[in-house]
């Protein structure tokens, strides 16, 4: 093979290569606003938010999230019940319609981390996985941002809360 057959086979390999990570990967998926409030002293549980939109021919579906920040990671919503903003555990995750866009944010729906293994620390970065049911499993690195108030904005005081907590925490 001469040098400039070797050239080519290189460039043609760095330019079609990306292209299929990328066709397999979540190239379909924008994941944008992936952040995760910071937990005050004490805390067992804190909230994962993230934009994501889907720019495919297909439907997808979060389906899930891991991390290793926590003993539990689930996907939240939040209900009304009796006049009382709750959490429940979402089975299934949410749809993502073609050209549609899911947004987790305080106070609606929202990955929910339960039984912290450690403190999360404002300005660290946290690799939180989601699964979908086509872009299959996508590792996506969240900002820890500062908690701010003593009650996240969906109501939870975290100081006091823990894993096991009925007292707003519903499954």
């Amino acid at each position: 093979m001469n040098l400039i057959s070797k050239l080519s086979s290189a460039i043609v390999f760095s330019i079609v290569m990306p292209v299929m990570a990328f066709a397999h990967g979540h190239g379909h998926l924008e994941i944008s606003h992936s952040w995760i409030k910071a937990s005050l002293p004490g805390s067992k549980m804190t909230g994962g938010f993230v934009t994501i939109t889907n720019k495919s021919k297909h439907d997808d579906h979060l389906i899930a999230a891991y991390s290793d920040i926590a003993k539990k990671t689930e996907l939240h919503t939040m209900v009304m019940d009796d006049g009382v903003m709750k959490m429940r555990a979402v089975e299934g995750g949410w749809a993502i319609p073609t050209g549609a866009t899911l947004e987790l944010a305080p106070g609606g729906n929202h990955i929910m981390f339960i039984g912290l293994t450690g403190a999360v620390v404002e300005g660290d970065m946290q690799t939180i996985t989601m699964e979908f049911k086509h872009a299959g499993k996508i590792e996506q690195m969240f900002m820890v941002k500062k908690a701010g108030e003593k009650k996240m904005q969906h109501g939870h005081d975290m100081t006091n809360a823990d894993a096991n907590s009925e007292m707003s925490h519903s499954h």
